[in-house]
């Protein structure tokens, strides 16, 4: 889910080759203010999961008494992946892996 170099490669370009050392450069920049924001505010993580819906279920909709998938909206779900994306980014660039995702989803009682 939080493939870090993979993130920070398609932000930033890929770090070997021309234009490489300022790649890397620029993808260290932003990996350090993002941990120290997390570091600062640690509520942050939480914030930025709920922000952009990474957790939300996928809508539905009740046909007689039952829930159904609710019709897929090309607008909406471009919009959610957007939101989802960033999100993911950040996180990635915080440093946030698997396990630690985990955590706070069990801590902000998500399951």
């Amino acid at each position: 889910m939080l493939d870090r170099m993979g993130i920070l490669q398609g932000l930033f370009g890929v770090f070997a080759g021309p234009g490489s050392a300022q790649a890397r450069a620029s993808a260290g920049d932003l990996a350090r203010r993002w941990r120290r924001a997390f570091h600062e505010f640690p509520d942050l993580r939480g914030d930025l999961i709920r922000q952009a819906g990474l957790l939300r279920p996928q809508p539905v909709t009740m046909t007689e008494g039952e829930p159904t998938v609710a019709p897929l909206d090309p607008h909406r779900l471009a919009y959610e992946a957007g939101r989802r994306d960033l999100a993911l980014q950040l996180l990635a660039a915080g440093g946030v892996s698997i396990d630690e995702l985990n955590a706070i989803v069990k801590e902000d009682d998500y399951e």
